[in-house]
């Protein structure tokens, strides 16, 4: 059997393909990362062939996993302690269903322990104690801080703080060797570990209309049987909070076939079962970018237990992670546009407008035909460009607007209790239902997504700064309302903002007063929705923070009139370009 191909290979082929022509390849607009969570779930009798799409659970095929980290099983006559320690170490080798680490449990709880049921991130070291046991003859406490899990489905999620956390270990004897008799199910690694062991998984779901590939990220223990587990949980759809803001192609019922998922280079074969035959071309057509997105590679051929299935692709492939394409937008006293170090590239029939209503938050169009903003007078607008502006919000204490891909302008009142509404462009209300924020919220900012399908919020809460990221759901187009919220990590200080960086990625800003002489200072931090943060280097001051084009590195802030960007080491670097606040391009 030949090796599975690294993913790093498989991206740098599939970035190769996208090279070359259209037609001497068969994707267009597809580079993904490539992992996904394993899901038990079972097969069903048979797929509907019409109805509404849904995602079903799937069985495949699995392969012997292979992992290069190789633990010591248990050294005859180690104590307990020495046990529990090598057990720990055991956890970081998934190879056969942590083959290793069940060496170091008793023959009963060898048999019924799964580690499949979450991971817990530690954080420094544990400290050991002995405890009374309860089962066993000898019974050790595990005592670490942590401050991230990941569940059985492989959500990644991270407190706010750190948490001690305390397990215990009982132990026995068989044929005079120590061993764990009692534990509780799943594994603890550290943070090392745990990027060592697990990798991140972007699965992909379509928006309403299927322009976008929204991404879905999970955590999956690296292995051979990879691709396998990544139909898997590409096939049971996405998670709960976004299930009603995307669109999955696969239909409830599909298995995979015997085949299971095999790739060479950067080609794809996925092997359904028979049920697969009653699937019209298009609607392959359309699972197979779900399944190019997601395996990270260049081409997928889809067969029904072995046998090639008709597939007929869109036109045109859905885009992932949609960027500005302009350099920052800033603001001056007279000028609104692209900034460079010397001048402002105006866009026609919108830049002299806001500029004449002083506008203080502009949010323009990916098209640059249309713009959202906040005028002097504290009302939000919605222009056309080379109309006259329609007033959109009179509302008190207007945060700054945001724009989606369907024209709508969306506006939240900054005050305790005031209300996120969406509006259409002529000033129409959707009677937007949002119910996930806590009660008395006072909201700081909102962000729609760049592929319409997420709504970020950032508020001041009875509890302190909280952030929330709301699926949207639709109704041909119209924002209805929105779905229960996830909640992102906060840090100490004041929330001041929060503003898409990428399609799975959040920048959020808070004021916090700081050293000797009590300055205050603005913290940064890098949120992706569903993997580990990060905090980037303070501003000076009151400082605003704004996403631009290729992630992070596009990140732009203004702090005392100055506009920052990304620079060298991870700090901040003047521009040269001077401004009163910094746009943003959806």
């Amino acid at each position: 059997m030949n090796p599975t191909p690294s993913r790093l290979a498989r991206l740098l082929a599939g970035l190769v393909a996208r090279l070359a022509p259209r037609r001497a390849r068969r994707t267009a607009g597809v580079v993904a990362s490539a992992l996904a969570v394993v899901v038990g779930v079972s097969a069903c009798g048979g797929i509907p062939v019409t109805g509404p799409i849904v995602a079903g659970p799937a069985v495949g095929s699995v392969t012997e996993p292979v992992f290069e980290f190789t633990p010591r099983g248990p050294v005859p006559g180690a104590d307990p302690r020495q046990i529990l320690s090598g057990y720990m170490q055991a956890l970081r080798a998934p190879i056969s269903d942590y083959r290793i680490a069940r060496q170091f449990l008793s023959r009963g709880l060898a048999e019924t322990w799964s580690p499949e049921t979450g991971v817990v991130i530690r954080l420094g070291g544990a400290e050991i104690v002995d405890v009374p046991p309860t089962t066993g003859e000898v019974a050790l406490s595990y005592t670490f801080t942590s401050r991230a899990t990941v569940d059985g489905l492989g959500r990644y999620r991270e407190d706010s703080e750190p948490t001690s956390r305390t397990l215990t270990f009982e132990f026995t004897q068989e044929n005079g060797e120590w061993r764990i008799s009692a534990a509780p199910d799943g594994i603890v690694l550290s943070t090392a570990a745990f990027l060592e062991t697990f990798s991140e998984v972007p699965l992909y779901f379509f928006d309403p209309t299927g322009r976008y590939l929204v991404p879905d990220i999970r955590w999956l223990a690296k292995r051979n049987s990879t691709p396998n587990a990544e139909l898997r949980a590409l096939m049971a759809g996405p998670d709960e909070w976004l299930r009603q803001s995307v669109v999955s192609q696969f239909p409830a019922g599909l298995t995979l076939g015997p085949g299971g998922v095999v790739i060479e280079g950067s080609r794809a074969t996925v092997d359904f079962g028979g049920d697969a035959n009653l699937l019209t071309p298009q609607r392959l057509g359309l699972m197979q970018e779900q399944i190019i997105a997601t395996l990270g590679v260049a081409e997928a051929q889809l067969t029904a237990e072995g046998l090639p299935l008709v597939v007929e692709r869109p036109e045109v492939s859905a885009l992932i992670d949609p960027q500005p394409d302009g350099a920052v937008l800033i603001g001056t006293a007279d000028g609104f546009g692209f900034g460079t170090s010397s001048d402002i590239v105006t866009i026609p029939g919108i830049s002299e407008v806001v500029v004449e209503l002083g506008a203080t938050a502009v949010t323009v169009a990916r098209d640059r035909a249309s713009a959202a903003f906040r005028g002097a007078d504290g009302s939000v607008y919605h222009l056309f460009s080379g109309q006259e502006p329609a007033l959109i919000d009179d509302r008190p204490s207007l945060v700054a607007p945001s724009l989606d891909q369907f024209g709508y302008t969306w506006s939240a009142a900054g005050e305790v209790g005031g209300a996120i509404e969406a509006f259409s462009s002529d000033g129409s209300p959707t009677g937007l239902v949002v119910d996930g924020l806590p009660s008395e919220s006072e909201i700081v900012s909102i962000a729609v997504s760049r592929d319409s399908t997420r709504l970020a919020v950032a508020a001041r809460t009875a509890v302190g700064s909280q952030l929330f990221v709301f699926g949207i759901v639709r109704s041909a187009g119209v924002p209805v309302k929105v779905g229960q919220p996830l909640e992102l990590p906060s840090s100490p200080g004041d929330i001041t903002g929060a503003q898409w960086v990428d399609a799975r990625s959040i920048v959020v800003t808070h004021e916090l007063v700081a050293g000797p002489d009590s300055a205050t200072i603005t913290t940064v931090h890098h949120l992706p929705i569903g993997a580990p943060s990060a905090d980037l280097n303070p501003l000076p001051g009151a400082a605003v923070v704004v996403g631009g084009r290729a992630g992070v590195t596009g990140i732009r802030a203004i702090a005392d009139g100055m506009v920052f960007q990304r620079g060298g080491g991870g700090g901040w670097a003047e521009t040269g370009m001077l401004a009163e606040f910094l746009g943003v391009q959806q």
